[in-house]
């Protein structure tokens, strides 16, 4: 078993790893009055839950009873009448007690699917030699687990190996996957020649089960043909089964990678376990502004133990069940949700993730964010105390391809990372990750007077969001006088400033440690980067950008918005 390493250590523990280490701390309020999200909600949002919890018939690393969680998390949610998704990994479908019990205890609102690891018996069925531990029937490490460790040829094979059994065993379709890891050819084999209506994929993290996922969109997207974490700009290069990201994220402090444990929703970490963040991640869900689509997923894989995951998960059910019966969420299968999503969404929505709370009650310098999705871009502002800045900025493009898209991964260790215009984790130096004092990767705004002058902009009180169909607004009351109006749209972000003195403008300083950007120039008003050997470029319309030591420094023209345009060529 692993150890966990320093921030600088990648991707070397797993979430078991760290959960006895949880226990270890305490989570350090302050309660933000909001429009009422509601009167500004789109007529056509749809806030979705699914309680998905996911079974393995092996844990090698330690005596595990693998079935008595599996009794009391049907028991509990049978208790409060939700629906639910059971995924079998491998061998839980074809030895032990699980099908027979899930076959006699589900209820018709249930549905199983598949957990798309490998391990021994899935390998042996497919015809491929089992390439983990010998002494194990399930491996955790990258190139055994997951089907990135395979060819193409290989992933197909255990695609169908696995839809073959499901339906020997189950006598249906298979119609919801999911896995801390699934690529693109996989999905692409199970969508079109399964048609699986769910697919799950693992949240964004850092240095966690062996592999970072940095950049991906924050909720539910339909994925590109040529990258199972990006969303596909064009339909014809549209894997039509959408994605949805699994663990329900905090969407505050994940980010900095602030905390020693996984702050997820997962009932064997403190956050799953503290009421305050449980309170306000499912307002957040079920209240604030959200644009088209609102999603988390509860639940725990059965190898923790249900010593470990017992209390969380029976304190966050009646909070659910009460979310529920207001009528603000829709608790439902994986599969019925991406039925939903298929029949409302042609290509992937706009979507938001809005916490003016601070997720854990935190009262000294209390962190808020506000996040913004489309298939063309992510961005979020982000909130410390009264400083505010843009913390994230990334793009998406069909023709960048996913790591191991087609070769194998050889290493337990690696980095899953999308096209970053602004990635305030990786570009930030080491003293600012470690949370010290240092160069911090950031977006910071500021007023430029006649004279050139620079006043750095702080806020003064509370941000304010509201929505239209696809817009998402944020207002923050300035230190100075007036207010900041950021407004995120499907292409683009833009950005102005009322009731400041008529010669001052706005300005934007990108700030990071050059070593660490993507940042290649400056030029033609546009920020051109390079990641993985891929070009990529984010314009400036109505400022003139010039490239600093540190960054990239921008001036707002005298009259109307500046604007981030950031949606790539097709």
């Amino acid at each position: 078993m692993t150890t966990r390493p320093s921030h600088h250590d990648a991707n070397a523990f797993t979430r078991r790893d760290i959960v006895s280490n949880a226990f270890k701390t305490m989570l350090l309020t302050s309660v933000l009055p909001l429009m009422p999200a509601d009167a500004a909600l789109p007529a056509s949002a749809h806030r979705s839950i699914n309680i998905m919890n996911f079974i393995r018939a092996e844990e090698p690393r330690e005596p595990m009873d693998l079935m008595k969680p599996v009794r009391e998390q049907m028991a509990l949610v049978k208790a409060h009448k939700f629906p639910a998704t059971w995924l079998l990994q491998y061998d839980a479908l074809v030895e032990g007690p699980f099908v027979e019990f899930l076959k006699a205890e589900m209820p018709p609102d249930h549905e199983v699917g598949i957990w798309f690891e490998m391990n021994r018996r899935i390998c042996d069925d497919a015809g491929l030699p089992w390439r983990g531990n010998p002494n194990w029937e399930w491996d955790y490490h990258v190139p055994v687990a997951y089907a990135i460790g395979y060819t193409p040829e290989e992933r197909r094979k255990l695609a169908d190996t696995a839809a073959a059994t499901f339906k020997r065993v189950f006598g249906k379709d298979l119609k919801s996957v999911a896995s801390w890891n699934l690529d693109a050819i996989s999905i692409a084999h199970f969508s079109d020649k399964y048609g699986v209506d769910a697919f799950g994929n693992c949240r964004d993290q850092l240095a966690t089960d062996g592999f970072t996922i940095w950049g991906c969109p924050i909720a539910a997207y339909y994925p590109s043909r040529n990258n199972a974490w990006s969303p596909a700009l064009e339909r014809k290069n549209q894997i039509s089964t959408p994605m949805f990201r699994l663990l329900g994220q905090d969407p505050v402090y994940y980010y900095d990678n602030t905390l020693s444990y996984p702050d997820t929703m997962e009932p064997v970490w403190r956050s799953g376990q503290s009421e305050v963040f449980v309170d306000r991640f499912l307002d957040m869900i079920a209240h604030q502004p959200t644009q088209s689509f609102g999603y988390a997923q509860l639940g725990q894989e059965n190898s923790f133990g249900w010593g470990a995951m017992g209390k969380g998960l029976t304190m966050q059910m009646p909070k659910l069940a009460q979310m529920q019966q207001e009528g603000k969420i829709a608790v439902e299968t994986m599969s019925e949700t991406g039925r939903r999503f298929k029949r409302m969404f042609k290509s992937t929505p706009t979507q938001a993730q809005v916490m003016l709370e601070d997720p854990f009650g935190h009262t000294n310098s209390p962190e808020r964010t506000v996040w913004y999705q489309s298939k063309f871009l992510r961005a979020n502002l982000h909130f410390r105390g009264t400083e505010f800045y843009l913390r994230d900025l990334h793009v998406y493009n069909d023709q960048f391809p996913q790591p191991f898209l087609t070769e194998t991964v050889k290493q337990h260790g690696i980095e899953q990372r999308l096209l970053a215009a602004l990635d305030g984790y990786h570009w930030s130096d080491d003293a600012a990750r470690a949370h010290r004092p240092g160069r911090r990767a950031q977006g910071r705004f500021i007023l430029i007077g006649s004279d050139d002058r620079q006043t750095p902009l702080a806020m003064m009180g509370r941000p304010i969001v509201t929505e239209t169909a696809s817009t998402l607004q944020t207002r923050v009351p300035l230190a100075v006088g007036g207010e900041l109006l950021a407004v995120f749209r499907e292409r683009e972000i833009e950005f102005r400033v009322a009731g400041v003195p008529a010669d001052m403008r706005l300005g934007l300083i990108f700030e990071w440690d050059p070593s660490r950007s993507a940042l290649q120039d400056v030029a033609d008003n546009r920020l051109h980067y390079r990641f993985r050997d891929f070009d990529y470029s984010m314009q400036v319309v109505n400022g003139v950008p010039s490239k600093t030591s540190i960054g990239v420094s921008i001036a707002g023209g005298k009259r109307g918005p500046l604007r981030l345009h950031m949606a790539q060529s097709t």
